[in-house]
């Protein structure tokens, strides 16, 4: 056995002789049982204490009658206890499914009707967010768990995660593994037409991504990742499993604040760190990091959207640190493109608004959006991607996958961009008019039929428009049916009452009439235009 001084571990070694996900926790847990894995905030864990309780957890849930690809949902924020239910998950060949925290009830009711879990595992301040519908459709363990030093109160029907825990304290691993084609995990994304869809992820496609991706990063048993974003985002549990693969520990975070940023990054001498540029801007702005020593950084790794020079210049004199842009999709696991350390110099600035090239193995082509023929470089078309790490579709959706896999493999994004003559990508714009706020994905379609529920709305077009804060946020474009006044008050608060808040409109402009084409279609381009001019960012 080694010692949490030990540094014996090969990540690319430890991956590529993995069967199953639960498989790379029963090497490093053998290897560095007392290396510290989870740090940070809520309860701490070494790698033995993990693979110990995961496979009781695993035992328990087998024991609950769970049969091979049942799904097992958890409302949380970041927790200790959602890695547990991970690697459980994989030992007793189950599905996870990590949903959004931040969604309404009625979205979270019916993410849970679709999937249809076997099992619920909630933190006790989101309870409130679970409906009777959705706990109605769970034919299994309810679990509740707090974060919190107050005891927990368990509603009727539920159990106490801990009791759950300590009932199966004399099980064994079932060592019932998910391997192969058999799913992981499926994340719902929002979906183009109002409702989010079931991204499914293979086990075979996860271990993939992580080996692919991994890669390019120098993780080791010594490495400390910072992931301050939420464990749904497939950017922050695929990362984080790849510094727990490589043996190395996560700084975890339930709330995120730029001086508990500092804090943990100090403490724990993060050496890897993953942010979004929103994210970036306001921390290496913040007053308190001035005085900071932050050499122990040695990646800072970004994506969502591309950065500017002068942050760039400003991060780098912050940390010291080499940086590099990721581009991908949930449906990709995050994988598609890395724009290196070599491109973020001020000699090679200019390549700042790349997404970069693709990652080793990941075939990339631009094609055109109606004929499907292959773009010439420098023509901008659809972005589709063939690799290892591509789902297989979406969970009871086979219209959706449909339209997104072709035949041969391909995805398509739905993202346009183009290529330059030495592979570079450059994203112009999003087909299917994806905005980025803060981070989090927001479909304007989704938040339209929020707003269209309005009895005083006739039309609504929503965009992106720049903030400060967020990078972009969503606003409405509104025209009130006749005889009727609307207020951007009452409009927002009507879309709180419906959506997760982040997706809300933080502004509305009521009209007369909206743009459109000869054929009727909405020009979103004319409504971005005054807004976005004099940013850097297409507005085609």
């Amino acid at each position: 056995m080694g010692t949490t001084e030990s540094l014996d571990l090969d990540f690319l070694a430890t991956v590529r002789g993995a069967a199953s996900v639960a498989d790379l926790l029963r090497t490093t847990a053998a290897h560095r049982p007392d290396a510290p894995v989870v740090v940070g905030d809520g309860r701490s864990l070494t790698h033995g204490e993990l693979d110990a309780r995961s496979s009781r957890i695993a035992a328990g849930l087998v024991a609950a009658g769970l049969e091979p690809g049942d799904r097992v949902a958890m409302l949380a924020r970041n927790a200790s206890e959602y890695w547990e239910l991970f690697f459980a998950a994989s030992r007793a060949g189950l599905v996870i499914v990590p949903i959004n925290f931040r969604l309404a009830p009625a979205e979270v009711e019916f993410i849970v009707s679709d999937v249809a879990p076997r099992a619920l595992l909630v933190e006790d301040v989101l309870l409130e967010n679970v409906t009777e519908a959705a706990t109605a459709v769970v034919d299994g363990p309810l679990l509740a768990f707090t974060q919190g030093s107050e005891p927990l109160e368990v509603p009727a029907a539920w159990a106490a995660f801990e009791d759950f825990v300590a009932g199966a304290a004399a099980e064994e691993d079932p060592r019932r593994d998910a391997t192969g084609d058999d799913l992981a995990f499926i994340m719902y994304s929002s979906g183009t037409t109002g409702r989010p869809k079931g991204v499914m992820t293979t086990v075979a496609g996860f271990l993939w991504a992580v080996e692919r991706f991994g890669a390019n990063f120098d993780v080791s048993p010594a490495s400390v990742s910072l992931v301050p974003t939420p464990y749904y985002h497939i950017a922050a549990g695929g990362w984080s499993l790849i510094a727990i693969a490589a043996g190395g520990r996560i700084v975890q975070f339930t709330e995120v604040t730029p001086q508990k940023m500092v804090s943990h990054m100090v403490e724990h001498q993060t050496t890897h760190v993953v942010m979004v540029p929103t994210v970036i801007q306001a921390f290496v702005s913040s007053p308190e990091v001035s005085a900071v020593d932050f050499s122990c950084v040695e990646w800072l790794v970004y994506g969502g959207s591309p950065i500017s020079e002068s942050v760039m210049v400003r991060a780098q004199e912050v940390f010291g640190a080499r940086l590099a842009q990721t581009y991908g999709l949930t449906e990709t696991i995050g994988v598609a493109t890395i724009l290196g350390p070599e491109c973020h110099t001020s000699a090679t600035s200019g390549l700042l608004r790349s997404a970069g090239r693709p990652v080793d193995g990941v075939e990339l082509e631009i094609r055109d959006t109606e004929t499907g023929a292959r773009c010439a470089p420098g023509e901008t078309g659809e972005v589709v991607v063939r690799a290892g790490c591509v789902t297989p579709g979406y969970w009871r959706n086979e219209e959706a996958t449909a339209e997104s896999l072709d035949a041969d493999g391909w995805f398509r994004t739905g993202d346009a961009a183009y290529v330059d003559a030495e592979g570079f990508v450059y994203l112009r714009d999003r087909i299917k008019d994806l905005l980025t706020s803060g981070g989090e994905n927001v479909y304007p379609a989704e938040v339209e039929n929020a707003i269209m529920s309005h009895p005083g709305v006739l039309e609504v077009a929503v965009i992106g428009i720049p903030s400060p804060k967020w990078g972009e946020t969503p606003h409405a474009v509104v025209v009130p049916r006749p005889g009727h006044t609307v207020t951007e008050a009452e409009i927002i608060e009507h879309t709180r009452e419906r959506i997760a808040r982040y997706k809300c409109p933080t502004s509305v402009e009521v009209v007369e009439i909206l743009p459109r084409n000869p054929s009727g279609k909405i020009l979103k381009r004319e409504l971005r235009r005054p807004h976005w001019e004099g940013h850097d960012r297409a507005i085609s």
